[in-house]
């Protein structure tokens, strides 16, 4: 599901540059290859694409031979204000669950390539990452920028240190990030499938530090407008792929897909005819491609069903048989059969 087209701010590129310079790169070191000029890197409000940035990053970590840490020191540069209009919009926020819920609506505004979505459980939001399309090279420094950046923004948006209370990192990058797992005192494991923070969300319904509804709101508008021009080429079925992705686990309709893109639902549906599909192809492409994903790491059935936000496996069961026509059981077990076969015997 990834989309290496869709735009991006050229800001988080100039800091990944700017970094590079200060250990001895030069500027046509770090912009080989990547289609970004010297003057489209300085110029305020440029955009360039999800590859170019890529083919950035891969310049600056072979440089560095991939040196743990690099991507920590990367995101701590990294301000919420790089983000633009989405930062304005976030510390606005009337309370704290109201600003989380509002960077998952607007995830792909943000520094990191991940899919995220999350999970209110009372006392606790579970958010889930999503990085196994990242390309394996540059996965781990990544993944140390998205968790250098979302400690230090935090404190700067919400004026406390982000209250994780334990994480689970997959693709056996926990030793990576041990260091700053024990800096900022979080316990963490292992696991398979997508990474996890769970925070205590005790303190989310106070206000944020600089609440201001209306202007939340006036923001927001302008980042639904953002969202919407950076997805233009990929047309109404991107768009709406992007909302369901970060509602993972709400389990939202129709209508409120096509409120949270401004549209009337006639003209949501319409535009996705246009496009020779459907509302329910779309769903059926997003939720059950993500549940083979999860299924195809190892993950059981009532696993995948409890990180989705089903009620339980049944529920989830009834939901894969309408998306692939067979049960996720059954699914599982074509997977393990065809890796039976196809791995050599010793």
């Amino acid at each position: 599901m990834a989309c290496w087209d869709r735009r991006r701010t050229v800001a988080f590129s100039a800091i990944l540059v700017e970094t590079g310079r200060d250990r001895g790169l030069e500027l046509d070191e770090c912009l080989r290859d990547t289609g970004i000029s010297p003057t489209v890197l300085a110029t305020p409000g440029a955009e360039i694409t999800a590859a170019q940035e890529i083919a950035l990053v891969r310049n600056i970590v072979k440089a560095f031979d991939d040196r743990p840490g690099l991507g920590i020191e990367v995101g701590a540069r990294t301000p919420v204000t790089s983000a633009g209009i989405f930062a304005l919009a976030l510390m606005s926020s009337p309370t704290r669950r109201s600003a989380v819920e509002f960077t998952m609506r607007y995830f792909n505004l943000i520094i990191s390539f991940a899919n995220a979505w999350h999970l209110d459980r009372g006392d606790e939001v579970w958010i889930y990452f999503d990085d196994s399309e990242v390309p394996a090279d540059i996965r781990g420094f990544l993944l140390e920028r998205d968790v250098a950046a979302m400690h230090s923004n935090w404190m700067h948006a919400f004026g406390a240190p982000a209250p994780v209370l334990r994480a689970e990192i997959g693709a056996d990058l926990r030793p990576r990030l041990q260091h700053v797992l024990d800096h900022f005192e979080i316990p963490a494991t292992d696991c398979d499938g997508p990474h996890l923070a769970v925070f205590d969300a005790t303190g989310f319904d106070e206000p944020m530090p600089q609440a201001s509804p209306l202007t939340a709101a006036l923001f927001e508008q302008e980042c639904a407008d953002l969202l919407r021009r950076r997805n233009m080429d990929r047309g109404m079925a991107g768009t709406v792929r992007n909302v369901l992705l970060h509602r993972i686990g709400g389990r939202v309709t129709q209508d409120e897909v096509a409120s949270a893109l401004h549209l009337s639902l006639r003209t949501m549906r319409r535009r996705l005819a246009e496009e020779g599909t459907s509302y329910r192809q779309v769903t059926s492409e997003i939720y059950g491609g993500l549940a083979e994903d999860l299924l195809e790491s190892g993950l059981t059935v009532e696993e995948v069903a409890h990180r989705l936000g089903y009620s339980g496996a049944s529920s989830f069961s009834a939901a894969f048989r309408q998306w692939r026509g067979i049960s996720p059981g059954r699914y599982a077990r074509g997977i393990t059969e065809t890796l039976r076969r196809t791995t050599p015997s010793r």
